[in-house]
């Protein structure tokens, strides 16, 4: 039954993050401009976050200062333009990077179940094919499965916790970073998926927001 909600899930998520979340932290903006956030998000509370930039005014600098995404139970073509597989579409957030004046950093494991398994299958029965390519279970898959595809991003894997590691972030650009070393622990149906709890991830939101040094 839980399996069977995927779908009025991951819609509601984009519709809460552009005209909730998104609106939200432009009235504080415009209130405080000095303001900026770190957003952090969870399965489809990455979604959630990542619409939010939708949302936001076109402002510069952007309010969001970093965007971090732990197992996104979303498109992992979301950001692309164009699509890989066809140069007349884009992602649903495409051209939505430069409203982060920071890095969109994205975790992802191949010990998780629900994005790399479920969240394709659901995409194939709704027939979704914003993600189409040429497998059809790749065409559909999730952000958590092998990171953001077709933003040219950068693939570390995930290092320690604490002074010493460092990551490659750049402004408007996009990192991946493979914690499958550390996101491996769950039963099926849903494997890893929720298994976040780690320095290893913590230290990596603190080192994106830049509310740690990491030299």
């Amino acid at each position: 039954m839980r399996q069977a909600t995927c779908w009025q899930m991951k819609n509601r998520a984009g519709i809460v993050g552009k005209h909730g979340l998104g609106l939200l932290i432009g009235r504080v903006h415009d209130a405080l401009p000095a303001v900026r956030f770190q957003l952090v998000g969870h399965s489809f509370g990455a979604r959630l976050v990542s619409f939010a930039l939708a949302g936001l005014p076109d402002a510069q600098p952007s309010p969001v200062a970093s965007v971090t995404l732990l197992q996104g139970a979303f498109s992992h073509f979301a950001f692309a333009k164009p699509l890989p597989f066809d140069a007349s579409r884009s992602g649903a957030l495409a051209g939505m990077l430069s409203r982060i004046d920071g890095p969109l950093v994205v975790c992802f494991s191949e010990h998780d179940g629900a994005v790399g398994t479920f969240y394709p299958l659901a995409s194939v029965a709704a027939r979704d094919d914003s993600a189409a390519a040429n497998r059809a279970l790749f065409r559909r898959g999730g952000m958590d499965a092998n990171g953001a595809q077709g933003v040219k991003a950068v693939v570390r894997a995930i290092g320690r916790a604490g002074p010493g590691t460092s990551y490659p972030f750049v402004p408007h650009g996009v990192l991946n970073i493979d914690a499958a070393a550390v996101v491996r622990r769950g039963r099926p149906p849903m494997g890893a998926h929720s298994d976040i709890v780690h320095p290893e991830l913590t230290w990596v939101v603190l080192a994106a927001s830049g509310i740690v040094e990491t030299n």
